[in-house]
């Protein structure tokens, strides 16, 4: 019987894990602006996921909570690399792109301007079309602070784009 559930567990957590890693990969790439250090900070969430699975899989959104596992180590390896000393590597010439690239680009470099916390929030609310609510759960805020919160990165955006057109939450 114990091995029957090991393994319904099991299936359980790779079906999870399956369904939420590319996409907490690509948020964490937002928030840190490194794919690879994301993809690194996504596993450890994930390790830290699977230790605690049986107890964290009957929470009502386990998402929110890796979530929010992997932003905290998020936020601390931007921290982290931030009081590291770097090298400036010279940049490659810019590829040719189209006009719908060109503006991605301008959003994307828009997005990296703000704050790491900003970029989450936006993440979560645009990039993964998360509810405000839980958008403030897996920050650890109040609802109405995520709301400001959210309110503020995307007048920041906005004038980071030079567009103030519909900037309300």
């Amino acid at each position: 019987m114990g091995q029957d559930r090991r393994t319904a567990d099991l299936e359980a957590f790779s079906w999870f894990f399956t369904s939420e890693y590319p996409q907490v990969v690509r948020l964490l790439t937002v928030v840190v602006n490194d794919h690879a250090a994301a993809e690194d900070l996504a596993q450890e969430a994930f390790v830290r996921l699977h230790r605690s699975w049986a107890k964290v899989s009957q929470f009502d959104s386990p998402e929110a909570w890796v979530r929010r596992v992997a932003l905290n180590r998020a936020f601390s390896w931007r921290r982290r690399e931030a009081r590291r000393p770097h090298i400036e590597l010279a940049a490659a010439p810019a590829p040719e792109v189209d006009a719908a690239t060109g503006e991605r680009e301008d959003v994307l470099r828009a997005v990296r301007a703000l704050p790491p916390r900003d970029r989450a929030l936006v993440g979560l609310y645009h990039l993964e079309d998360r509810p405000l609510a839980e958008v403030a759960e897996v920050l650890g805020l109040r609802p109405g602070a995520a709301k400001v919160a959210l309110h503020r990165a995307r007048r920041r955006l906005a004038e980071l784009l030079n567009d103030t057109e519909g900037v309300t939450p």
